[in-house]
Parts: C-alpha cells; sequence; structure tokens
C-alpha cells in the first residue's frame, strides 16, 4: 500500500529563498520500517503524535527526539526509520543551502548524523511541537511554523550572497568539467569554495554533486519506465553503465534493480503529492 505526503507551499517572500515546502505525512495506523536513503537538503521533522521514533542503525536501535533532522550524508549506511501506531510528522523541506541561516552552525558538524533539534541548541523546540499538537488545522501550524522560522531567521542571519551565486552557478552548469575546471573558470578558490560547501552545505563540491546526480538517477529508475541501465547512465550524465551502478550502491546500498524490487524506502512506500 502506498501513503500520501501531502506537499504545502511556502507563503511568506523571504522564507521561499530557504525552504522549498512543508509537508505532511500523517495515518491512524501503520506498521512501518523504512531504508534511510541519503538526501541532498535536511528536512527537519516533527512528531506530532504519541508514537515513537526509533531509528534502527547497523542493528542497535535509538529513540529519537520529537524534532529531528538528518545531516547530509556521503555514503549508505544500514538505518532504518521504524514507527509501530498512529503516526503524524510535519516536516520542513529546506533547500541545500537553507538550512544553516537558521541553525548557525557549519553543517558538515551534523554529516552522517541524525540530530535532535535540542542537542544542537534549539531548546524552543519541544514548546513549538506543543503549539503546533495544539493548533486546530495545517493552516494554522504552518503559520506557527513560519512565525518561528521567520523568528530565528533575522536573529541568526548570517549567509553570504556569495555563496549563493557559487552555488548556483556550479548546479546549474551545463559543463561536465571537474570542480577544479569550474574553478579556473570562475576566479575561485578551490580551498574557499570547499570550506563554503562544508559549512553551508555539509559536504565537499564533489560528493554533493555526486548525491545530485544519484537523486536525479533514482527518480528514473522509481518513476520512468526503463530497459536499459545504460540508457539512464547516460542520460543522468555517467560515464557508463559501471559507474552508474557504482555511485547508486554508494547512496543506496545497493544496484537499481535490487532496491526497487526491495520496496524499502519511503520514496517508494510514500508518494508526494
Amino acid at each position: 500500500m502506498q501513503y500520501e505526503i501531502i506537499k504545502y507551499p511556502v507563503k511568506h517572500t523571504l522564507l521561499k529563498n530557504y525552504i522549498k515546502f512543508f509537508w505532511e505525512f500523517r495515518v491512524e495506523y501503520m506498521h512501518l520500517n523504512h531504508k534511510l536513503i541519503p538526501q541532498r537538503n535536511i528536512n527537519l521533522r516533527f512528531n506530532l503524535s504519541e508514537t515513537p521514533h526509533i531509528l534502527s542503525l547497523n542493528g542497535n536501535e535509538k529513540l529519537l527526539e520529537n524534532v529531528y533532522f538528518f545531516g547530509l550524508q556521503d555514503h549508505f549506511t544500514s538505518a532504518n526509520l521504524k514507527l509501530n501506531g498512529n503516526v503524524h510528522t510535519l516536516g520542513i523541506c529546506f533547500y541545500p543551502q537553507g538550512f544553516y541561516p537558521f541553525i548557525k552552525i557549519p553543517l558538515s558538524e551534523f554529516r552522517n548524523q541524525l540530530m535532535g533539534a535540542s542537542e544542537v541548541g534549539y531548546k524552543l523546540s519541544n514548546s513549538i511541537r506543543e503549539r503546533l499538537i495544539a493548533a486546530s488545522d495545517i493552516y494554522s501550524r504552518l503559520e506557527i511554523l513560519e512565525s518561528e522560522l521567520l523568528n530565528l531567521l533575522i536573529y541568526n542571519n548570517d549567509f553570504p550572497e556569495y555563496f549563493s551565486k557559487i552555488f548556483e552557478e556550479l548546479k546549474n552548469s551545463e559543463t561536465s568539467g571537474s570542480i577544479s575546471d569550474f574553478c579556473k573558470k570562475h576566479n575561485v578558490c578551490p580551498r574557499k569554495l570547499e570550506r563554503m560547501y562544508n559549512k553551508y552545505i555539509g559536504v565537499s563540491a564533489n560528493t554533493f554533486s555526486t548525491l545530485s546526480r544519484f537523486h536525479a538517477s533514482l527518480n528514473s529508475v522509481l518513476y520512468t519506465d526503463f530497459s536499459k541501465l545504460s540508457d539512464l547512465a547516460y542520460d543522468n550524465g555517467y560515464f557508463d553503465q559501471t559507474h552508474f551502478i557504482k555511485d547508486f550502491k554508494r547512496f543506496a546500498g545497493n544496484s537499481p534493480e535490487n532496491f526497487v524490487q526491495q520496496q524499502g524506502s519511503i520514496l517508494q512506500i510514500g508518494r508526494i503529492i
């Protein structure tokens, strides 16, 4: 059975620069044990039900805080999110460079980690969660979130336009050259670029580029009909099929065919609408 993850737009003009959308996942009862796949952006999640969120990592289980997020990962880990009961999660999907201005901590500190909001110093997260639970409907909850996010942004705003421009140019670059080629063309110091990526994104520029390409290919694997992996590889900018499978295994932990057959990720369990 496939469940629906509902998206909601960001209303405030300033927040639109940092947040892609809000989302809600609500099911009266479900038993879920889904594989966590490395993402290319951070989602802050509020557990609004009494059902605990359990992280299973390499066979060891950990009770998560009611407000938490995953830092960017540079490789696949054997991690699953386990839920058993009524589920109500409200999430904030940030742009890749959009999380730092609200937290003002180098995002490389969260790489390959799952963090509770209070662990990174956001002590108000539980009181906000209580207000979200008490709110009468989703639109009231979104108003609460936007108000709190604006307060954080005004207080913590520290994000150079210089990096934002470089990030967009590199992301939208039509060339398939290396990061060093890009730096030479745009007169950017490679070391400075890496420091900025680690601070504002959480991983190196090369890793983020590889991760983005993986997600493009993942969408193709999940949502298009394909007969040859080689076609997918070339369509998504890989040198060949071997290169494609190697990168896919790096982030998904399995080959494309086996990944689809397992039906274990939230991207397969939940459909975003």
